[in-house]
């Protein structure tokens, strides 16, 4: 399945950042391929889990287990990655548990002096997978124009906020 992302914010297409994605499962694996339009690859760490967020990014937050519990991954333009679990008490309000073992298999490679595409997979069997429950999940970027934090969010079902962190907004993998 491919997506194109929308404004974070307001819900609207946001072409200046334009971002791509095709989500895919395997027996094995799920898959996420995101292009990027307009990005200075401004990456604000380089160590795992280190706070991938404060720079570009290209996100996603997968529900495997009961509601309010998911995996957080993101993986920076510099291919530094970032992997917690996320108990999501509501309201805005979460916890991060880093997850010491990164399962997550990434690649980042530079179309042009603005473009990027970002892949990254995760193991069913590490994410706790169960067919009879399926995956609820959202994915994000983050472009921050060269290290503005925030500036511009991008997501597959926008929260119509500034967090990412609304689990209501997640949807079902089809």
């Amino acid at each position: 399945m491919k997506f194109e992302l929308k404004n974070n914010r307001n819900g609207k297409e946001i072409k200046e950042f334009l971002t791509e994605v095709e989500v895919t499962k395997t027996d094995s694996e799920l898959i996420f391929d995101f292009v990027c339009k307009n990005s200075k690859f401004f990456s604000a760490c380089d160590e795992y889990n280190g706070p991938v967020f404060d720079g570009d990014a290209c996100e996603a937050f997968i529900c495997t287990e009961e509601d309010y519990w998911y995996y957080e991954i993101e993986v920076a333009p510099n291919n530094c990655v970032f992997l917690n679990k996320i108990h999501n008490l509501g309201v805005g309000e979460y916890e991060p548990y880093p997850i010491e073992e990164n399962f997550v298999k990434s690649q980042v490679e530079f179309l042009s002096d603005t473009d990027y595409r970002v892949k990254f997979s995760v193991p069913l069997d590490k994410i706790n997978y169960d067919a009879k429950k399926g995956i609820k999940y959202n994915l994000f970027r983050i472009e921050t124009e060269g290290g503005f934090t925030d500036k511009n969010l991008l997501a597959l079902n926008p929260t119509l906020c500034d967090t990412y962190h609304k689990f209501e907004s997640f949807i079902e993998l089809k």
